[in-house]
């Protein structure tokens, strides 16, 4: 007899075994292409964050050192350079320079321009349209009026005097308005919501100093104001209380803040003289003689160093070491920059200090070439002075003071 065997009933163990291989391969590759995809996402996400990171903090060189390190470079286009303003220095040594453009040089409000490794300049903030626009948007498309101070937190953010504001650049190139309207200087009152503050749209010009621990002080010409926590003005009391000066307040031009709470002030009741103001609010001269700034123009610009030094850009008279009792004049900041050969004299009008010491100013020449177009043209540049060393980082023509010529 033969027996038949049907399909269903004919090796059923070997039928199943290659049906569970079938099933396993396929849970296999499922497992594969699923591994796949959550490493493409892994890899996307991760690119993404460092782009992010990349936008907020930007990387390059410092100004005359090697190496990177991390600061501030919002995305804006590169510029020229017109007239050299206030100037500041971020914690990697990148140095930011104000371009007057609003000075006459062109139609058009202020901008603030970071200096490259190569040479060139960028813009932080400014559209260069004059004006009042842009918060909570990016600082490059902001329009600004008049900027008088730039100063740097250790953060990071660039604080900048404009127009009777006081306005913010995060390191993600953001700008923000956190003091002043934008009308005329009236005085303040103690607990002044800082952004209902009247603090200025013209002369005397706006200047701000942070201190060591990160606090914001304001210098009306009239008054000198502290930002609180809470976002309101604090009035500080600076007095004489000595001298033929005695009773008077301190209203401030330039304005530099130590670690002690001392603020120094420039200007002052009686001329261009330097006063130092102690926490308990009793102020005393500094500089040896009342006009300090030797041309008779503005106040004297004052720098702290990160080691709590203050230096003086002094106008005619050059840069000094500001001591408790005296100017101290230095020799590597005037003898080495002058011009003898051209008969022209060192002129700083505005100074900054970066974190490795290394100072930064500006030097508009009493000097003029005329020419056939013009009734003259100021020479201006840029330097940075380092152990006795100076490099011109850049150089000009100050068409701000250009007038046709009869």
């Amino acid at each position: 007899m033969v027996l038949i065997q049907s399909p269903r009933d004919a090796a059923p163990n070997t039928v199943s075994a290659e049906v569970e291989a079938l099933i396993e391969e396929a849970r296999r590759r499922r497992r594969r292409r699923w591994a796949g995809r959550l490493l493409i996402g892994a890899v996307v996400l991760g690119v993404a964050a460092v782009v992010a990171v990349w936008r907020a903090s930007g990387t390059h060189s410092p100004i005359g050192g090697g190496g990177t390190s991390s600061g501030p470079l919002p995305d804006g286009s590169v510029a020229t350079l017109h007239t050299a303003g206030p100037l500041a220095v971020a914690r990697d040594g990148a140095l930011y320079v104000t371009d007057g453009v609003g000075e006459g040089v062109e139609p058009g409000g202020d901008r603030v321009l970071v200096r490259l490794p190569n040479g060139r300049f960028r813009v932080v903030a400014g559209s260069g349209r004059i004006g009042f626009s842009g918060d909570g948007g990016l600082a490059v498309r902001a329009e600004l009026s008049s900027v008088t101070d730039l100063a740097f937190a250790a953060n990071g953010t660039l604080y900048v005097a404009d127009g009777g504001r006081v306005r913010t650049v995060s390191r993600n190139g953001v700008i923000r308005t956190i003091a002043g309207d934008g009308r005329p200087s009236q005085r303040i009152a103690n607990g002044t919501p800082a952004l209902a503050a009247p603090l200025g749209s013209g002369l005397p010009a706006l200047n701000i100093a942070l201190s060591p621990s990160g606090h914001l002080f304001i210098a009306t010409g009239s008054q000198i104001l502290r930002l609180t926590a809470a976002g309101r003005l604090e009035v500080v009391r600076a007095v004489i209380t000595s001298g033929r000066d005695r009773g008077l307040r301190l209203g401030g031009g330039p304005i530099a803040v130590d670690a002690q709470g001392n603020i120094d002030v420039a200007g002052g009741p009686s001329g261009w003289g330097i006063w130092q103001v102690a926490p308990n609010g009793i102020a005393h001269l500094t500089s040896a003689a009342m006009y300090a700034h030797g041309n008779g123009g503005a106040p004297p610009i004052l720098e702290r160093t990160p080691g709590d030094a203050v230096y003086a850009a002094a106008g005619s008279l050059g840069i000094f070491r500001v001591e408790p009792d005296k100017l101290v004049a230095s020799a590597a900041y005037n003898e080495l920059l002058s011009r003898p050969l051209h008969d022209e004299p060192f002129t700083p009008y505005y100074i900054a200090v970066g974190p490795n010491g290394w100072l930064y100013t500006d030097d508009q020449t009493g000097g003029y070439t005329l020419k056939p177009q013009y009734a003259s043209l100021a020479r201006q540049q840029l330097l940075s002075i380092a152990n006795d060393r100076i490099t011109v980082l850049w150089h000009g023509i100050n068409r701000a003071e250009i007038a046709p010529a009869h």
